[in-house]
């Protein structure tokens, strides 16, 4: 079971990566077809870019098919680390085990007070 929580985990990281590479993509899109536009595309878009590609948007009259794909991007993205996390915290509960005390050895308990009979 726990083999099966670690191969979730690894393909819903790669999932993230792929919505991140996704909005990068259609951030550069966006940043080119500004810039044609000459509507601005400097280095504060590939700054934003860099940071958190779900932000960078296209201005004009393609910009509403562009914040689609982004959005879709943007919630693969966080449902992918959602199920990552969910993943990752059971395959640690599956497998983490307890250190074990070494032989011989038991806890100090609390003593009764000296009786003086």
């Amino acid at each position: 079971m726990a083999a099966l929580f670690y191969v979730l985990a690894g393909l819903a990281l790669l999932a993230a990566i792929l919505a991140w590479g996704v909005a990068v993509r259609g951030g550069l899109k966006a940043i080119a077809a500004n810039r044609a536009a000459g509507q601005g595309g400097g280095a504060g878009s590939y700054a934003l870019l860099a940071l958190w590609p779900f932000a960078v948007r296209r201005r004009g009259r393609e910009a509403d098919a562009d914040a689609v794909r982004t959005g879709k991007a943007a919630i693969a993205f966080f449902v992918s680390v959602t199920v990552a996390v969910a993943a990752i915290s059971a395959y640690t509960n599956l497998t983490y085990k307890p250190p074990v005390a070494p032989a011989g050895s038991s806890p100090a308990g609390a003593t009764g007070a000296p009786s003086k009979s």
